[in-house]
C-alpha cells in the first residue's frame, strides 16, 4: 500500500513538471555542424534506443558507453566479458561508420557511486546530449540522470544545450522530436544484432523495432525513432522532481 501510494505522488509530480514543458511531435533534422553526444549506460543501449539516428547523422556524433560491460555476461570471467562486450560495442559502432567512441572504466550497476569517472567528461562544445528516458526504472540508466545533472552544475556548457532523451526500458510519455530512420533501419538491426551475448539472452530486436514502426505512425513514416528535448532549466527541473 505504501509502494503504491509513492509511485501515485512520483507521478504527479512527475507529469505537473512535464506540463511545464511545450509538447506535440516534430519531425527533428540536426544540423549540419551540430555536435551531439550520446551517453549509454551499456554496450548496446545506443543502438537499440537511437541507432538510427546515430547512422543517420554518424559524423555529428560522439558516443560515451559509461560502463565496461564486466557483469554482462555472467557465465564468463569479468576480464572475458569486458572484451566481448566492447568488440560488441565497436562492431556496432562501425556498422553505423562511428569512429569517434569509448568506454568508460565503471562496472555494470556501480555507475551511481562513479561520479569522478565520469566527471572526465568533456561538455563544453555540444549542442544536444542524447540520455536514456529520465524515468527508465534500470538502475544505471536513472544514474545517468542524476550524474548529467551534477555535471551540468560544475561544468562548462553551452547556454542552449538541449538533453535528448531516448527510449530503452521506458517508453517516453510525451515525445516532442523524432527522426526518420527508414533509410537507415537495416544498419540499426544490424547494431543491434552485432550484441550476440546480449541478443542470446533475450529478444530485444522485435520490440524495438516494433516501437519505431509505432512512432513512425503519427507522422505518416515507416521507422522513427521518438526523443524528449528539453533545454537545461526544464531538464534540470524534471530532476529535481523526481530525484
Amino acid at each position: 500500500m505504501f509502494k503504491n501510494f509513492m509511485y501515485q505522488k512520483l507521478m504527479r509530480r512527475i507529469f505537473k513538471a512535464y506540463l511545464s514543458v511545450k509538447f506535440g511531435v516534430n519531425e527533428f533534422e540536426i544540423e549540419e555542424n551540430a555536435k551531439c553526444l550520446c551517453l549509454s549506460p551499456h554496450q548496446d543501449d545506443e543502438s537499440i534506443g537511437m541507432g538510427g539516428t546515430l547512422a543517420k547523422y554518424n559524423k555529428n556524433f560522439t558516443v560515451i558507453c559509461l560502463t565496461n560491460g564486466a557483469k554482462g555476461l555472467k557465465t564468463l570471467p569479468k576480464e572475458e566479458a569486458v572484451k566481448v562486450r566492447c568488440e560488441e560495442f565497436a562492431d556496432a559502432l562501425s556498422k553505423a561508420q562511428i569512429s569517434d567512441y569509448k568506454i568508460l572504466d565503471i562496472e555494470d550497476r556501480d555507475l551511481i557511486g562513479s561520479y569522478e569517472k565520469f566527471s572526465v567528461i568533456d561538455i563544453e562544445d555540444y549542442d544536444y546530449i542524447f540520455i536514456p528516458n529520465l524515468i527508465d526504472q534500470h538502475k544505471d540508466h536513472k544514474a545517468v540522470s542524476i550524474l548529467l545533472k551534477r555535471l551540468l552544475e560544475e561544468k562548462k556548457h553551452k547556454n542552449n544545450l538541449k538533453i535528448c532523451m531516448y527510449e530503452v526500458w521506458a517508453t517516453l510519455a510525451l515525445p516532442n522530436k523524432s527522426v526518420d530512420i527508414e533509410e537507415y533501419i537495416e544498419t540499426k538491426k544490424s547494431m543491434i544484432q552485432a550484441y550476440k551475448s546480449q541478443i542470446e539472452q533475450r529478444d530485444y530486436f522485435t520490440p524495438i523495432i516494433g516501437l519505431n514502426m509505432y512512432r513512425a505512425q503519427q507522422l505518416n513514416k515507416k521507422y522513427m525513432e521518438d526523443f524528449t528535448m528539453l533545454s537545461i532549466s526544464e531538464f534540470n527541473k524534471l530532476a529535481e522532481e523526481i530525484y
